[in-house]
């Protein structure tokens, strides 16, 4: 089987050591000699649409709201020019629960505080800016350093043990590790052309504008694929008798996988399909149909049909304490070949939180 995407020149990397802009966060956990480094990001969707990276900007003005929630938080700055006329800047930032783990609060800025604010300025709203620091009016720096609130600390062996009856212990926490990077299509992708996809996926591909028709603004993640690749949110698998769940913080997005090798005749279509898995060695295989046609990757904008089949492989990697996934997609209605993809996770020093997106605050 030939994967575009390991094989052709338009894979390009995500967009981590690209985007300086959106800078997450770092984290150590000394006890138990775990290094995780999360370096730059974009928000839920990439910023690239909506920010200008070569235009930044400083405003100078008073808080007048701080909107500390999911999926973006929003600073809000009434600004005065030097004829006396005033208007009210917002300036996004990351999500709240990333914002959190950090240090923030909903009391990081008040209303009336005197502020100056460092970021890039929006490319179609004349009075908006992507965050990237802040000083109050009495010197105090507000950046996105900081550190984690209510760590999460277990025993990494037990994390990485094989359990009794010889499957692999992937129960808990786990956030991906971006110092090791990624594969496959992500922001900074070229969209594939007539090489990759059908006739069909090419007249599906020009209906999408990732300025407008990204999935998150509706507060979806879009697909298994984006759900998995989100920076900095955290994903928790529980390992049942007869099914396994996994629960992407991201978007609230939860799915059941089936313990079983083989799918039901009769499927009710659903966003993120169908799923069953089984074991091999140290490794789940998670083998999934019966999507409802929808966007595979926002960024660039890959759409898929409702012949959708994606196989993805979690393995345990015991030596270098890591998870590994690896995927495949395969669309026989607007594939020509297969995608396939790669990303690795540490154990979380936090749990899943709920993200509470919704439509109004997304959609901005």
């Amino acid at each position: 089987m030939v994967s575009y995407w390991a094989s052709s020149a338009y894979f390009v990397s995500d967009l981590e050591e690209k985007n300086k802009v959106m800078k997450i966060f770092s984290y150590q956990i000394l006890a138990v000699g775990l290094v995780l480094v999360l370096g730059t990001t974009n928000a839920h969707h990439s910023s690239a649409p909506h920010y200008d990276r070569d235009q930044p900007i400083t405003i100078e003005g008073m808080v007048t709201e701080f909107e500390f929630v999911n999926p973006h938080a929003f600073l809000h700055i009434q600004v005065t020019d030097g004829d006396g006329e005033s208007a009210v800047w917002a300036c996004e930032m990351q999500t709240a629960n990333t914002l959190r783990r950090l240090g923030w609060t909903e009391n990081t800025f008040t209303v009336g505080q005197g502020v100056s604010v460092m970021g890039i300025a929006a490319r179609r709203d004349p009075l908006g800016c992507s965050f990237n620091s802040g000083v109050l009016a009495d010197g105090t720096v507000i950046n996105r350093g900081g550190g984690i609130a209510d760590p999460f600390i277990d025993d990494l062996d037990q994390r990485f043990a094989i359990l009794a009856d010889g499957t692999p212990n992937l129960a808990g926490p786990w956030v991906r590790d971006r110092s090791r990077g990624q594969r496959g299509p992500g922001p900074g992708s070229r969209l594939p052309g007539a090489e990759f996809l059908t006739a069909a996926g090419l007249e599906a591909q020009a209906t999408y504008d990732d300025r407008f028709n990204d999935p998150s603004f509706e507060c979806s993640a879009a697909s298994i694929t984006r759900a998995w690749s989100e920076p900095g949110t955290p994903t928790e698998i529980d390992q049942l008798e007869d099914r396994i769940i996994i629960r992407h913080e991201y978007m609230d997005t939860v799915r059941e996988v089936y313990l079983a090798r083989e799918h039901p005749e009769v499927l009710v279509p659903r966003r993120y399909g169908h799923s069953v898995g089984w074991y091999e060695d140290s490794t789940l295989v998670i083998d999934t149909i019966g999507y409802i046609p929808g966007v595979l990757t926002p960024h660039p904008g890959i759409l898929h049909s409702d012949a959708l089949h994606t196989v993805e492989r979690l393995t345990l990697n015991r030596e270098e304490k890591i998870l590994e996934l690896e995927w495949v997609a395969e669309d026989a209605e607007y594939f020509k070949s297969a995608l396939t993809g790669a990303s690795f996770y540490g154990p979380a020093p936090y749990r899943v939180d709920v993200y509470d997106c919704t439509p109004e605050r997304a959609n901005r």
